[in-house]
């Protein structure tokens, strides 16, 4: 029954479904289209990065700015990187704003220019 380490049904299976590492030809469903404009646009092509730092400069703005304004102006800063320039620029402008509406940064920040102007720091 096991003829060169196969089974007689794995070798009929072979038979069957031919098997490859190498992506299909015939347009069988999962291959991938050769034509860029029929296929989902990928991932990296979306400003993930610019979204975020317009959401967390909303947040900073609305919700709890102690949290949301040093992740705004760090997804801002990383999306002008990555060069999503409108998007990083609305979320640091988001992020500034959320800055100077945060009594508690502004407490921080207050203290540390006193302690600067002292030279207590």
């Amino acid at each position: 029954m096991v003829q060169g380490g196969q089974s007689a049904y794995i070798q009929q299976m072979d038979k069957q479904i031919p098997l490859s590492l190498k992506a299909s030809e015939d347009g069988a469903e999962g291959a991938q289209s050769a034509d860029p404009a029929t296929r989902e646009p990928a991932l990296k092509d979306q400003p993930v990065i610019g979204y975020l730092a317009v959401i967390c400069g909303v947040f900073a703005i609305f919700a709890w700015g102690i949290v949301f304004v040093p992740m705004g102006l760090a997804f801002s800063v990383a999306a002008l990187i990555a060069g999503q320039g409108a998007w990083g620029f609305s979320g640091l402008v988001l992020s500034v704003i959320g800055l100077m509406t945060s009594p508690t940064l502004l407490a921080l920040l207050g203290m540390g220019a006193v302690a600067a102007f002292f030279g207590i720091g």
